[in-house]
């Protein structure tokens, strides 16, 4: 890409985070839910939760991980802690009692060895990607078949909802709480889902019919150059714009 080509899509981002990167808009986002705590590790665990729910219609994903965390209220990180079994009665997309269940007793073993999440990724914060895999492996090593939902980097995933909780975590404005503290945005990779995809196919930033770890580096480095400090910076006005201008209803394939 030109630095004219590059200008041009600054420019166009810049004018949509202006447009959508508001507070208004959050209620529209699953990102809402983590702003209903305080505690930052009740934040990053119910964070979690509601971006691995973030797919399909944005209202019904949102539905979901309310009614998920309505049951671990009023702290969901002293719900974990306290040893019972996660137990609901309600699927949602391929998400299965039994899945949400065994990704229960998996995030507590992650915190009885480490503390909470916060303290994993710091101590595994000079490797960010290699940090990633740490934490799907710690997941996957308890429960393989939660690979369909939390995805594995070294398969080639683009691990998406990943990618949006840690955007979540790491950046602090008005739309990302930021919880954690320390963590440098510039270290994020894109949340790359189909209709990004679609976004980056439609200005030639990419010619991948479908999203992978490989379209996740290609996509995230334009956005380093375009935002070097920040480069998830337009992601939430991105994806806002789409969907309530309708075009792109859903906040997954």
């Amino acid at each position: 890409m030109g630095c004219r080509s590059l200008y041009e899509l600054k420019t166009s981002l810049e004018a949509l985070y202006l447009a959508y990167h508001r507070a208004e808009y959050r209620a529209y986002d699953p990102v809402s839910l983590v702003w209903a705590y305080t505690r930052p590790e009740d934040q990053e665990l119910a964070g979690l939760w509601a971006a691995l729910f973030a797919w399909g219609r944005r209202c019904v994903a949102i539905r979901k991980a309310s009614e998920l965390l309505s049951c671990l209220s009023p702290s969901p990180v002293e719900a974990l802690r306290a040893g019972s079994p996660l137990r609901v009665g309600w699927s949602h997309r391929t998400w299965s009692p039994a899945d949400m269940a065994a990704l229960w007793e998996a995030l507590r073993l992650i915190y009885r060895r480490e503390g909470n999440l916060a303290g994993f990724f710091w101590r595994r914060r000079r490797d960010w990607m290699g940090a990633i895999v740490a934490f799907q492996e710690a997941i996957l090593s308890q429960a393989p078949h939660l690979a369909r939902h939390i995805g594995y980097i070294p398969r080639g995933s683009a691990s998406k909802r990943v990618q949006l909780w840690l955007r979540w975590m790491v950046r602090r404005d008005c739309i990302d709480p930021g919880p954690w503290e320390g963590f440098s945005p510039a270290a994020l990779y894109l949340p790359v889902d189909t209709h990004v995809l679609h976004w980056a196919r439609r200005h030639q930033l990419c010619s991948q019919q479908s999203p992978s770890w490989k379209v996740t580096l290609q996509l995230t480095e334009t956005f380093r150059r375009l935002s070097p400090g920040d480069p998830l910076r337009y992601d939430f006005a991105l994806v806002t714009a789409a969907a309530l201008s309708h075009s792109y209803p859903r906040v997954d394939s």
